[in-house]
């Protein structure tokens, strides 16, 4: 197995489809791009992960800050978008706030599996990308974010949050590159 993951965070039906609760227009763009990079990584045997935001009664009772009613588990809000092809081989976590490993097994999961680096997509590059990416950094892993495989709903938001990420917590590059990063053997 290679040592590397391929974090897919949040591209659940309440985000990705029209009829969500929340949706980013944005991700009609990001998701096509994730597919692409999903199909390149499996080449390489990279692990892939699907990060599933759930919301429950009980995390919006003790959430210290209102959040928006969306992603309920049993809703179909939390189900990860069916143009991903999910294999028995995949992981999937959920999680409930932020960051794909607050409170979740994935560095545990990650861990076992010797994996050491990653490639983060998805969407809100300024929530759920930025927190996932700084946990990782705190954690050691080494992450890359392809630049054209996350969003936000604001194309300045996605800007300064990428330049942060690639300043002080990981690796911003473009899709081609991260291709390229993994036919070489590098990802």
């Amino acid at each position: 197995m290679n040592k590397t993951a391929v974090i897919v965070v949040d591209m659940i039906f309440d985000f990705t489809n029209p009829l969500g609760k929340i949706y980013y227009p944005q991700n009609s763009n990001v998701l096509p791009l994730i597919i692409e990079l999903i199909e390149e990584a499996r080449k390489y045997e990279c692990q892939i992960v699907y990060i599933q935001h759930t919301v429950t009664p009980e995390t919006i009772a003790k959430s210290v800050k209102k959040t928006r009613e969306c992603c309920f588990e049993g809703s179909g809000g939390n189900d990860i978008d069916e143009r991903l092809d999910i294999r028995k081989e995949d992981l999937i976590i959920k999680k409930h706030k932020y960051s794909s490993f607050f409170q979740t097994t994935l560095d545990v999961m990650l861990k076992e599996k010797g994996i050491t680096q990653l490639i983060v997509v998805g969407t809100k590059t300024n929530n759920c990308i930025y927190a996932t990416v700084l946990d990782a950094y705190n954690l050691d892993y080494l992450a890359y974010i392809p630049e054209e495989c996350v969003g936000t709903n604001d194309p300045i938001t996605n800007e300064i949050y990428l330049r942060d990420m690639g300043k002080y917590l990981g690796e911003v590059r473009s899709l081609d590159k991260i291709k390229e990063l993994l036919k070489a053997g590098v990802l």
